[in-house]
């Protein structure tokens, strides 16, 4: 098992909210699971237009 920690800096309580946003929105059980969610989508966007 991979673990690993993470802290986010006052610049990004922005984008900390609307992750936890959108795992309230898709009733997601964590905020990682938003979080990888989200990236995996952005990853399959990115290689859509290379």
């Amino acid at each position: 098992m991979l673990v690993k920690g993470i802290s986010f800096a006052e610049k990004d309580a922005a984008l900390v909210k609307m992750v936890e946003e959108y795992q309230k929105a898709k009733r997601l059980p964590s905020f990682i699971e938003a979080v990888r969610i989200l990236l995996s989508n952005a990853l399959s966007v990115n290689e859509i237009y290379k």
